[in-house]
């Protein structure tokens, strides 16, 4: 007799413990509900608003077309008939910029028929304070017909003038050594046509969602190849593929 009360309070407890279990997944499942009601349409807004940006960000065709082409106003190394184009927006006081500089250099001694290289201002003044002198130097040099020289004396001497307390002198310096006028050098450094060409280089880089440097397009593809042999082999599936047309 005693045995069957205590089955009877086993199972109306086993009732009672199976009724909170219920009660505690229903409320489980609520929460849960209420959750995913909370996160998915935010998490959809999330999404919405990535795909816009990067969709805003991607240039479109017309725009890529009109800035790849080579313009009166680019600096230009090589050939001018080359069919193959490599556009370079970099950044003199930018290392990884002087990493790349004589992989560039050795591309246009190699292929000087076939390659057409183009230079173009990118510097990030956010983080390289120097930088935007330097593409002044460089285009104060331009107006005198020496860019390319200044250009290499500027990523082989990087370390020098970016640590300098008064870069300027040192611009003044190479200018001197490229045997330029000191005194149309140093008034073209400061003239604001050549703050409007750098800031229509930036423009142009911003367009195509240019971010960093160096940033290379190659016939209007954006690449970014890891040494000399990478580049060279992209460069040349370029030739090969104009000489099949």
């Amino acid at each position: 007799m005693e045995e069957e009360k205590l089955t009877k309070r086993q199972r109306r407890e086993l009732a009672r413990q199976e009724k909170r279990e219920e009660r505690e997944k229903q409320a489980n499942f609520s929460k849960i509900k209420k959750l995913l009601l909370l996160f998915i349409p935010l998490f959809l807004l999330i999404y919405v608003g990535y795909k816009s940006y990067n969709f805003l960000k991607e240039p479109t065709p017309d725009v890529l077309s009109e800035v790849i082409e080579v313009a009166d106003t680019d600096w230009v190394k090589g050939r001018y008939q080359a069919a193959v184009i490599l556009i370079e927006y970099g950044d003199f006081q930018c290392p990884a910029c002087a990493d790349y500089y004589p992989i560039v250099k050795r591309l246009s001694e190699e292929f000087p028929e076939n390659l057409k290289v183009v230079y173009r201002h990118y510097p990030l003044i956010a983080i390289h304070n120097k930088a935007y002198d330097a593409s002044r130097a460089s285009e104060a040099a331009g107006r005198q017909g020496k860019f390319w020289e200044m250009h290499d004396f500027l990523y082989e001497k990087q370390v020098d003038w970016a640590n300098a307390g008064n870069n300027k002198d040192l611009f003044i310096e190479y200018a001197k050594q490229l045997e330029l006028d000191e005194e149309k050098f140093k008034s073209d450094f400061d003239s604001k046509e050549i703050e409007d060409k750098i800031n229509n280089d930036l423009a142009s880089g911003n367009s195509l969602g240019v971010n960093a440097t160096p940033t290379f397009f190659l016939n209007g593809s954006k690449v970014q190849p890891r040494g000399y042999e990478e580049f060279k082999k992209l460069v040349e599936d370029q030739i090969k593929g104009y000489t099949l047309e």
